[in-house]
């Protein structure tokens, strides 16, 4: 009985260590993967930690979006910008959600609209439960044609994965 009762206590304890690991890992947030080609035609694939995104130029802007109650304020890299520090040779884009939505957007389109790759909504980290950990957003007070429905459906909250083409 004694015995038993050890290796439960053992059971329990390891497995506690390693929820707390897990939990640990996932608030520090989600890494963003992409892929693609440069510009001198080499493969890339890397994945940028939230930490890695927010070394790049920030910006922020305040728009209202159909999801939201009221405007909100967003942090994060615009999209050209992150694709230019990178060197990435693009034509198309692949922005992959992590419940696999996906929609593939052109490069004329990004640099038209030019949208913020969000990693914060009025000063807090974006969380998966909250359209995070990072979202596509467009300005619709800059850009009020992208308020439709085809122009929504490009602004991927939960990005996970960046393919370009």
């Amino acid at each position: 009985m004694l015995r038993a009762r050890a290796k439960l206590m053992l059971f329990c304890l390891v497995g506690s260590l390693c929820l707390s690991t897990a939990f640990s890992a996932w608030s520090k947030g989600i890494p963003l993967a992409i892929s693609g080609k440069s510009l001198s035609g080499d493969k890339l694939s890397l994945e940028l930690e939230r930490s890695q995104l927010e070394q790049l130029p920030q910006t922020s802007l305040s728009t209202n979006l159909p999801w939201l109650e009221q405007s909100a304020t967003f942090q994060g890299v615009r999209l050209l910008t992150l694709l230019e520090h990178l060197n990435l040779s693009v034509s198309k884009l692949k922005l992959l959600a992590l419940n696999d939505y996906s929609v593939v957007v052109s490069h004329d389109y990004i640099k038209q609209y030019n949208p913020l790759l969000a990693i914060k909504q009025d000063g807090q980290y974006l969380k998966v439960r909250d359209y995070g950990p990072y979202w596509i957003i467009i300005s619709l007070n800059e850009h009020p044609d992208a308020a439709a429905t085809e122009h929504l459906a490009n602004m991927v909250w939960q990005l996970a994965y960046i393919e370009t083409h």
